[in-house]
């Protein structure tokens, strides 16, 4: 089984605190994310730019999709009640400390979550999946791989999953992947699945004692650790045990 070393990258504010106080993660609606296009391509503008860029027979399959018009609104409609939670997989890269950990004043918290971890959870997790960055990926999905899916539910899932998983090139720099959930909100998991919170390289003292105090009082194993300038390089990262 595969097990998955996930990092968080959070502000310290109310919200972080709550997460940590009930063990939770967050799942967000896709019109709560940062970019309008995250989540939001058009199905079937997309599954129109497979079939002119498709020949035969992939584009005859494709054009049988076309014909499948409310069970294409129905996932677009079901794709923005979902919830989605981002990781990345990259601790040392200076964009996430800057845009997501308040300019290094915020926190990045490492998760493991194991395969038996969705198995576990499936009746409310879709699974978790790496983010595809191309010009038009979801587009060439549909060429590529939904046009070879002749189970019907599965070809929904598989089409809600990637819908859920495709951003455009500049945001490459994430290295994100995310667990998918069948609604948004608030979900609870155990305390063992966070491992490490990395403070940034000017997280305030008193917010990191405030957060070693937390997690003292709450139960949590965690190894605690600290960004900071590497010798070696002039912008370089490094992560420093506290």
């Amino acid at each position: 089984m595969d097990d998955y070393v996930l990092f968080k990258f959070r502000s310290i504010d109310k919200y972080l605190l709550k997460s940590l106080v009930h063990s939770e993660i967050y799942f967000a609606r896709p019109n709560r994310l940062n970019d309008p296009f995250d989540c939001r391509v058009d199905i079937r503008q997309s599954l129109e730019n497979a079939i002119s860029k498709s020949s035969s027979p992939t584009k005859e399959r494709l054009e049988q999709l076309r014909g499948l018009s409310d069970f294409l609104d129905k996932v677009q409609s079901d794709i923005a009640a979902m919830g989605v939670c981002s990781f990345s997989l990259a601790l040392e890269n200076p964009l996430l400390w800057a845009h997501y950990a308040d300019a290094h004043k915020g926190i990045c918290l490492t998760y493991h979550f194991s395969e038996q971890f969705f198995y576990e959870n499936a009746d409310h997790i879709l699974g978790i999946v790496q983010v595809d960055y191309e010009i038009n990926p979801l587009s060439e999905w549909f060429v590529e791989s939904g046009a070879t899916i002749r189970d019907f539910d599965e070809f929904g899932i598989s089409l809600i999953k990637k819908a859920l998983t495709v951003k455009s090139k500049p945001w490459k720099y994430e290295e994100e992947i995310r667990i998918l959930k069948k609604e948004d909100g608030s979900y609870a998991i155990g305390k063992e699945h966070l491992v490490q919170v990395c403070f940034g390289l000017e997280t305030p003292e008193t917010d990191i004692n405030l957060i070693r105090r937390l997690l003292d009082q709450d139960g949590y194993e965690v190894q605690l650790c600290r960004i900071s300038r590497r010798d070696d390089a002039d912008f370089g990262l490094k992560t420093v045990e506290i």
